[in-house]
Formats: structure tokens, sequence, C-alpha cells
């Protein structure tokens, strides 16, 4: 039975990316109503700070760029000890592979790839020094069929997940666990561009035995539970929430 005191974060600082908006909203939301320490974090700086407030005011926020080294390990460092680390910020640049310039390649992986995995090495380091701490990465459920107008995303969201499991191994005998969230279509401001009209709505809701398409909430709840200690034995998985379209 999953006990209240299990998805108790009081205490706990909960670092976000890619919190202004889409499932990282959302996450921050979730982790607040369950008494986490916000630390939030973004690109679009005017976003995260409006973001913050609605939190109440120990709520943190910085403004950084997933893309840039520099940029992640100044924001790691400011945030200082983190005990949930949602490494949620990536981007989505959908068209044909030969059309993608080797400049948009190169941005699609390291916002998707490159960046969480250094953030990762950021904050883990501190968790494994202190003994304790957890990272949901949040990958896709491309990582696992790809997409013929997405290889490049996919292909960073794949190794993202085969990060997941070998950072877990590493790490999780110094009490870090690092876990994975792959979500499926969900409605947020990325994904709803791809479903402009009634046609593109319904040819994809053709691929979703569920029949309709996930919201971010149902994706932060997730999340939650993935950091919670109701989840406590759970080490290196990836959990696809995707109303079943990896099955077809």
């Amino acid at each position: 039975m999953i006990e209240s005191k299990d998805l108790d974060f009081t205490g706990r600082r909960v670092l976000v990316t890619g919190a202004a908006g889409g499932i990282g909203s959302a996450i921050a939301a979730a982790f607040s109503a369950h008494g986490g320490e916000l630390i939030l974090a973004d690109f679009d700086g005017e976003a995260i700070e409006e973001q913050s407030g609605e939190f109440g005011s120990g709520t943190v926020f910085h403004q950084y760029d997933q893309g840039d080294a520099a940029s992640i390990a100044a924001l790691a460092a400011a945030a200082g000890p983190v005990d949930v680390l949602c490494n949620n910020a990536g981007m989505i640049e959908a068209g044909p592979f030969l059309e993608q310039s080797p400049e948009i390649i190169q941005r699609i992986i390291a916002i998707n790839l490159t960046g969480p995995v250094l953030m990762a090495r950021h904050i883990g380091e501190g968790m494994v020094a202190r003994g304790r701490g957890v990272i949901v990465n949040t990958a896709s459920q491309l990582a696992f069929h790809g997409s013929a107008t997405r290889a490049v995303y996919a292909a960073a969201k794949a190794g993202l997940v085969q990060f997941t499991k070998s950072a877990a191994s590493e790490w999780a005998p110094f009490g870090v666990r690092v876990v994975a969230l792959a979500p499926g279509r969900t409605l947020t401001p990325m994904t709803v561009p791809f479903l402009n009209t009634e046609e593109q709505r319904q040819e994809g809701l053709k691929h979703i035995p569920a029949g309709r398409y996930g919201s971010r909430e149902e994706m932060a709840k997730l999340a939650l539970f993935l950091a919670s200690d109701a989840a406590s034995y759970v080490v290196g998985e990836t959990l696809i929430a995707d109303g079943g379209y990896v099955l077809l």
C-alpha cells in the first residue's frame, strides 16, 4: 500500500529543468503540492520567473541554456545541494533528416542528450557524496520505435535511456537512483503544433490503443512517483506512458 509519507517531499530540494511550460511546469506543480522545495530552471528567463511566483516566495528560479556546458555548470553550482533532479528540458525539431543542417543536428543532440548527461554529472556528484538522491530523466516513446521525421531526436532520447541504465548501475550502490519517464503523445505547447488540424489529430490517435492523447498532469504524477519513496526499489528503468503506442 502506498502511504502518504511515501509521496511526501517536505524538506527535499527539487530541481526541475525545462520548468517554464509543458510537462515541466506540471512536474513543478506536482512536487510543490507534495511539499518539495522548488528550484526551477529554463531557457526562457521571463517565463520561469513568472512560473516561480505561482509556488511561493521560497521557490528559486534560474535562466540557463541546456545546450551550453558552461551554463549547465553554472546552474548546478547555483542550485546547491539537490535531492531530486527532474532532468526534463528538451526540444523537438521535426523534419526530413536530409533537410536538417549539421548545426540543427548538433543542437538537438546537445539539448536532448549531452545537456541532460552533463546536468546529471554535476548534480549527481553531490548526491553520491551525500549518499542519497534521485534523478528522473525525461526520455520519449520515440526512443523505442523512432520516427521518420524525428530521427535525431529519437536517437538522442534513446541515448538518454541507455545513459539512465548505465548511471543507475554505477550510482545505486551509493544510494542514488536514476530512472526515466518516456512520455508518449502528450498535449503540450511543444507538441500541439504537430496536431494543428483535425486530420492530424485523428491520424495520431490511430496509433494509440487508449484512444486519446496524454496530459501533462498525468506525466507529472508519474515523475513524482518515480522520484518518491514508493518507487525506492526502481533503479535504471524507463517508464513508458504512451497509451499503448509502442505496442503496435
